[in-house]
């Protein structure tokens, strides 16, 4: 699995990917974890930027690997929709 990992430009703080889908959140000594949707599960503090755990979450190896996929479905790499075509129905 590639390491996903950021500091957030303005807190500083660092976010993980962690192997089962979640996010953790470093702030020097202080860690919360939450969810590749950024719902707080667990942790120090309970305010994250939630558009930063989707972006970290978005990570099609760790798919692969856990079978994990709704944090895909929502940052829009769910391979399994199908669309189809709209046509005008003009022929």
């Amino acid at each position: 699995m590639i390491q996903r990992s950021t500091k957030h430009p303005f807190t500083g703080w660092l976010y993980e990917l962690l192997p089962d889908g979640n996010i953790q959140i470093t702030d020097g000594d202080k860690r919360a974890t939450f969810t590749g949707q950024g719902r707080y599960v667990s942790g120090d503090f309970k305010e994250c930027d939630p558009q930063l755990c989707v972006w970290i979450a978005n990570n099609p190896e760790l798919k692969q690997e856990t079978g994990a996929d709704s944090h895909l479905a929502l940052a829009g790499r769910n391979r399994r929709a199908i669309v189809s075509p709209i046509t005008s129905g003009a022929t």
